[in-house]
């Protein structure tokens, strides 16, 4: 439009430029006025809007005091030098604050000096063409020529420091400032409507690119490992390219144009300039050289004090550099495996996972990695290291894997048939898991020396959230003789060479580091226990303490220590005061029934619910059933609970509307044995008039080796209708045989099966094995403790139709039965995308 504009005759010509000029230049500078709060550099961009402005108003008195077109070009000088100031907002602050100012400044002499030469010779040239002599005199082009060299100048220095996120908003810079001292030189020498139309048309293209390059600046994070006074190979080149091109141009030029004197002054100072810009880059080059030996030789010598070896990958997983302490680990020098691939030393069996996750994707959380893996001594037998990784590859400076790795084979094992499998470790953790305890105990408890302890932390409620960062936060906490190990979801123990002392400052320690790491909501806790070794023999009685340390733990609220004589004492208290309050808690009215659903995926609905039996004691709070039935069973209490469990189930169950719904209800191997169980199940059906199908009794794999009664029992109940399941299946030590002997319709797994199903492939195999044995032998297959999506997913895809746990519902108290079990009914959607938790209505 303002191109257009120049071909209309005066003064019409004139005015419709003047007024795109005015409308473009106030359009840009509010534009970038309003973007200016939401870039990186605020101040810069308000300062290029009254330089925006400032060149109107200049170019605009000229006009109207002179009347004619040259000294236009005049009027644009304070704009340009408003656009210096601008500019130099723009240059990094590490750049303007440091000793790299030198550099700057000389490099700005260069580009300032290189710019006017280039100008000038323009000029020369261009009077000397058809044009003619420029409409400013020979002082004012002078003027007009330090401004424009100076702004360019100015561009050029912002481009050669800009950061490599904040290149591209540079270069429009330069262009804009490329565009305007075109503008204002063609006004210098051109008259006429279409000059100024021309002139017109590139303001308005610099004051475009310009309103962009706003747009596209936005605040970045600094280069990674790169200081602000480093300099780029841009910032090192652009200067001497500005020169040579200055240099070339005035040598080119003199056979047709003559020598220009002015231009060769400014090109001899640029040369100087040049000379003391490369001694500035040279002290800065020396100056960098030597802080990073500095570092080196520091980072050497933490790392050869460092009694945990570090090795360095690059790409390819070749070893680029290891510390000293490799050799004690694998018995070879660090020279003899540097260049080696790291899968030379692996095991056949840990490689391919290992490498799987080193290649994977850059850019993860720092030590959020954890591998273990077997690694080949040089005395031939294996060790078992565990390696955190730190991902360095997207760091310029490193670019490779730093792995911190710490061996924990038992230092007793020299053979590969005494280190455990690689099924010794936790694939969510890293970590030796509860079988490599077992072994490592084995090994400890037959040593003769210094006396060992065992620490244990559990965490429960809505700690486990936390999880994925507890293994790397336990890691840090812990000395490398002590020994870590993830023994199930959320709980981790740690051999301690020391005695209990030892043991209880260690899970001290432990306990500082996890609890600023729990979530306030969910009521999360924290329980801690210790023991000592000495005296124990067998593996499975230290982890029978453990258990009871931390059940005493958890019952007094967690977040304390307690050792093994005090948590005994407790539990022997606790043990005879609850035997003695549970013959009054049932006509106390303490115990109650509460009913968690399992729902069936194929037809979408609540299937039936299990009957939980629950003990609020007036003292101790809820007590858990596996500690309160066991008491039960030790006295004639337990054929009494079973009773009135057995009423209060049906009765409950045929008060909810749904008819399909029946009740599960766990039958103990006592009631069984009393020979009453058959006439207690028909009392309990005439009484409540539920239909005996509805009824499903759960018995554990124990009851099926009892005597001939229990099959004859058995088989009078399912002729009754009443259907009967497996309860834990998986856990016991009963035949298979018996699957197919005995009266059975359902077979409920246990949720020791899903512990790291996600990430194990052998629990996903046995889950399928028993599904298709549910199958084979025409049995109804309940999977119970589902509580994660990514768990329901794998489950369902398997074939898996009858799914109990915490994803779909916790168990609910009688009053709140039928609403929840409307709740689960026609929850197809919520099946398929995973959003099940927030569709049932619970946390």
């Amino acid at each position: 439009m303002a191109l257009a504009a120049g071909f209309l005759p005066e003064p019409a010509g004139t005015g419709v430029t003047a007024t795109i000029a005015l409308l473009w230049v106030s359009t840009g500078a509010v534009l970038i006025t309003r973007q200016a709060t939401r870039t990186s550099r605020p101040d810069a961009w308000r300062r290029y809007a009254v330089s925006l402005v400032a060149g109107v108003l200049g170019a605009g008195l000229v006009t109207v005091l002179g009347g004619f077109t040259g000294p236009v070009a005049l009027g644009t000088v304070p704009a340009h030098l408003l656009a210096v100031l601008a500019m130099s907002r723009m240059l990094p602050a590490g750049v303007r604050r440091t000793s790299a100012a030198g550099q700057l400044v000389s490099a700005l002499m260069i580009f300032v000096l290189s710019v006017f030469a280039i100008l000038h010779i323009s000029y020369r040239l261009v009077a000397l063409g058809p044009v003619g002599a420029a409409a400013l005199s020979v002082v004012e082009l002078d003027v007009l020529a330090v401004a424009l060299a100076l702004a360019t100048g100015a561009a050029l220095a912002v481009v050669a420091n800009a950061a490599p996120g904040q290149r591209r908003t540079a270069g429009l810079l330069l262009v804009t400032q490329a565009c305007g001292a075109a503008s204002s030189s063609l006004a210098a020498f051109a008259a006429g409507t279409v000059a100024a139309g021309v002139a017109c048309a590139l303001s308005v293209v610099g004051i475009g690119v310009l309103v962009v390059a706003c747009l596209r600046d936005r605040r970045q994070p600094p280069a990674p490992g790169r200081p602000d006074d480093e300099p780029s190979t841009v910032a090192t080149m652009l200067p001497h390219v500005t020169a040579l091109v200055a240099g070339a141009l005035l040598v080119v030029t003199v056979p047709f144009a003559g020598f220009d004197s002015a231009a060769g002054v400014a090109v001899l100072l640029g040369l100087c300039a040049a000379v003391v810009h490369q001694a500035a880059v040279l002290r800065t080059q020396r100056r960098l050289t030597g802080e990073l030996r500095r570092s080196e030789a520091h980072f050497r010598s933490l790392v050869r004090s460092s009694v945990d070896p570090v090795i360095i990958l690059d790409e390819e997983l070749g070893v680029r550099w290891a510390s000293g302490a490799v050799a004690e680990m694998l018995g070879r020098e660090p020279r003899g495996v540097i260049g080696r691939p790291i899968t030379d030393g692996l095991h056949p069996d840990d490689a391919p996972g290992i490498v799987a996750a080193l290649r994977g994707p850059p850019g993860e959380e720092p030590g959020k990695l954890t591998v273990t893996g077997r690694l080949r001594h040089a005395d031939g037998g294996w060790r078992l290291i565990q390696t955190r990784v730190r991902d360095l590859r997207t760091d310029p400076d490193v670019g490779a894997l730093v792995l911190y790795c710490r061996d924990v084979t038992a230092t007793t094992r020299s053979s590969a048939r005494d280190l455990p499998p690689l099924a010794t470790v936790d694939p969510a953790t890293g970590l030796p898991n509860r079988l490599a305890l077992v072994h490592e105990l084995g090994t400890r408890l037959g040593e003769d020396g210094p006396p060992s302890s065992l620490a244990v932390v559990q965490l429960s409620g809505g700690a486990r959230e936390v999880l994925p960062s507890v293994s790397r936060h336990l890691l840090s906490a812990i000395r490398t003789e002590e020994w870590l190990a993830c023994t199930g979801p959320g709980e981790f123990a740690v051999l301690v060479r020391g005695t209990e002392a030892d043991a209880e400052a260690v899970a001290t320690r432990l306990l500082e580091c996890l609890l600023p790491l729990l979530p306030r909501e969910g009521r999360p806790t924290v329980a801690a226990g210790v023991t000592e070794l000495t005296g124990v023999t067998e593996a499975g009685e230290a982890l029978r303490r453990a258990e009871l340390v931390l059940g005493t733990s958890r019952s007094t609220g967690g977040g304390q220590v307690w050792r093994y004589p005090d948590a005994l004492r407790i539990a022997r208290f606790r043990h005879d005061e609850l035997r003695a309050d549970l013959a009054r808690a049932l006509p106390g009215g303490q115990l109650r029934l509460v009913f968690q659903p399992i729902v069936d995926l194929a037809l979408h609905r609540v299937d039936k619910v299990e009957a939980l039996l629950r003990w609020r004691h007036p003292f101790h709070g809820e007590v858990s059933p596996a500690e309160f039935i066991p008491l039960a069973e030790e006295s004639s209490l337990i054929s009494e609970l079973g009773r009135w469990v057995l009423a209060q189930a049906t009765a409950a169950i045929a008060a909810v509307p749904a008819e399909s719904v029946g009740v599960a209800v766990n039958v103990s191997a006592s009631q069984f044995g009393s020979g009453h169980l058959v006439a207690d199940v028909l009392d309990a059906l005439e009484g409540s008039g539920l239909a005996a199908t509805r009824l499903t009794l759960e018995v554990t794999e124990s009851v099926l080796l009892e005597d001939e009664h229990v099959k004859a029992d058995l088989q009078a109940l399912r002729k009754l209708g009443v259907r009967i399941g497996i309860d834990d299946f998986g856990t016991g030590w009963s035949s298979l045989a018996y699957l197919a002997d005995l009266p059975i319709d359902v077979l409920k797994m246990d949720r020791q099966f899903l512990a790291d199903l996600t990430t194990d492939g052998q629990r996903r195999e046995l889950c399928r094995t028993v599904l298709a044995l549910g199958d084979a032998l025409a049995l109804d297959i309940v999977v119970e403790g589902v509580e994660t999506p990514s768990q329901l997913r794998l489950l369902r895809n398997m074939g898996h139709r009858y799914i109990q746990g915490f994803l779909f519902s916790r168990p609910v108290e009688l009053e709140q039965l039928g609403e929840q079990v409307r709740a689960l009914d026609g929850i197809r959607a919520g099946i398929v995308d995973g959003s099940i938790g927030a569709a049932a209505g619970h946390p």
